[in-house]
């Protein structure tokens, strides 16, 4: 999460070594929409995710690399001031209340509006944990935070049909897919035990290729 006294992580040092990791915004936004691709393999996705982050780096060929600096990026990714949201009956979100993909043109308006910032020209720039503390900060009268607003909204406790149903087909209109929470969409993007374990068993059979 950002930090008013240090700077935004953008190194992972191992063994005496110190590689860049690029925690751009648009980079983890590209990294959170590969995982749920389900064209691509679980190599692939493991792959991808490392020349995202690493780009053309020489990385060491050992698992715990992977295991240590994937860490590393989930908790960047994923931490939060306040911890996780409730609903009001005091239990986790239970169904997914934003998509990055689906939602982008929203955000990117809200933070024009908001802040008056161009989010295509600071593809690169923006850390993750800078953009993550202006998309928590944006106003409920933003495009965005209007329609997660209307998501959120209980129609069992409308009365009136006539608005009843207005809300309905609102929520229908801006509904996104998926039964998962956006935090648990990344704690399983996220497993760096298992993408060791994808690593070190490529490396097994790498080596055994190799005599």
């Amino acid at each position: 999460m950002l930090s008013l006294t240090r700077s935004p992580t953008t190194q992972f040092g191992w063994n005496g070594k110190v590689y860049d990791i690029d925690l751009a915004f648009d980079t983890v936004l590209l990294y959170l929409q590969l995982q749920q691709d389900s064209k691509v393999s679980a190599f692939g996705k493991w792959r991808q995710s490392c020349k995202l982050f690493f780009g053309r780096q020489k990385l060491p060929a050992d698992p715990r690399f992977y295991e240590k600096s994937f860490e590393t990026i989930q908790k960047i990714i994923t931490d939060s001031p306040y911890g996780a949201k409730d609903d009001e009956d005091g239990g986790a979100e239970a169904t997914k209340q934003f998509d990055y993909v689906r939602d982008a043109g929203a955000i990117y308006a809200s933070f024009f509006d908001q802040y008056g910032i161009d989010l295509n020209k600071e593809r690169g720039k923006m850390h993750w944990d800078t953009f993550k503390a202006l998309l928590d900060g944006l106003s409920p009268n933003t495009y965005f935070q209007r329609i997660i607003a209307i998501r959120r909204e209980d129609s069992s406790k409308i009365d009136d049909p006539t608005a009843k149903q207005d809300l309905l087909d609102a929520q229908n209109y801006y509904a996104v897919d998926g039964s998962k929470t956006a935090a648990e969409l990344q704690e399983q993007a996220l497993n760096s035990g298992s993408l060791s374990g994808l690593f070190d068993s490529l490396l097994s059979s790498a080596q055994k290729g190799g005599n």
